[in-house]
């Protein structure tokens, strides 16, 4: 079993810097995107930090874990990195960033989230979101029963409930999922899947096409459709007969 991976961030049409971030780290069965927020470009350190710090959890943890135990304590940790530094800089103090990785086994996948950045899974024609956004948009959904044409009424919609590094501690999500040869799951910031849909996701990954392809398409996409935040795809091709 094998995992082949593509992954491209763009600034977007409307903003200077980009504070989007992501890694692939194979020999951990490992993929993390992050999506910043903060001024003074502290979005671009909460990024980053929140990558790193799940990455050095992964490579050092303090004690076995079970793979579920093992991503929730990993973001975890990213979530103290990301807090301690915006309490140890007074102008990154609103300093945070959302999260979604994904780490595999030959059996399955675990995806882990905070805040609304997404993965999904491409298989047979179908696209799955296997993530949980964390905004208030799936609280009314969720909790409140509302249904779409109420919720796109609600102007803030989109704000983020839970996000790593403005909370002291954080809400991981996880989802489980058995792997398939020629499974395709996309991890993505909401700069890609906001602008674009699911709809456009679903043609993009359903045209025949390298992994690079295919994620070239989908940043495209997004600055066709005015790129209006930080766009950032990662793509990943589960192949149980090897690279």
């Amino acid at each position: 079993m094998a995992i082949a991976y593509s992954g491209l961030t763009h600034p977007g049409q409307l903003r200077d810097n980009n504070e989007d971030a992501w890694q692939v780290a194979p020999d951990l069965c490992l993929a993390v995107l992050a999506d910043g927020m903060g001024g003074h470009a502290c979005g671009e350190v909460g990024s980053a930090l929140t990558v790193e710090g799940v990455i050095s959890y992964f490579r050092n943890p303090p004690e076995p874990l079970q793979p579920e135990q093992l991503v929730k304590e990993a973001v975890r940790h990213a979530n103290r990195h990301v807090w301690d530094a915006a309490k140890a800089r007074p102008e990154c103090g609103n300093m945070g960033s959302t999260v979604v990785l994904a780490h595999w086994s030959p059996a399955e996948l675990i995806v882990a989230n905070v805040g609304d950045s997404r993965a999904y899974l491409w298989r047979a024609g179908r696209l799955v979101q296997l993530s949980y956004d964390q905004n208030v948009a799936s609280e009314l959904r969720t909790r409140l029963g509302f249904n779409e044409e109420q919720i796109l009424r609600v102007p803030d919609r989109n704000v983020l409930t839970m996000a790593v590094g403005s909370f002291e501690h954080v809400l991981v999500v996880t989802h489980t999922q058995v792997l398939e040869d020629g499974d395709e799951v996309l991890l993505c910031s909401d700069g890609l899947h906001g602008p674009v849909g699911d709809a456009m996701i679903q043609e993009v990954l359903a045209a025949r096409g390298t992994l690079q392809e295919k994620v070239q398409k989908l940043v495209d996409c997004a600055n066709d459709a005015g790129g209006p935040d930080n766009i950032t795809a990662v793509l990943l091709e589960h192949r149980t007969g090897g690279l």
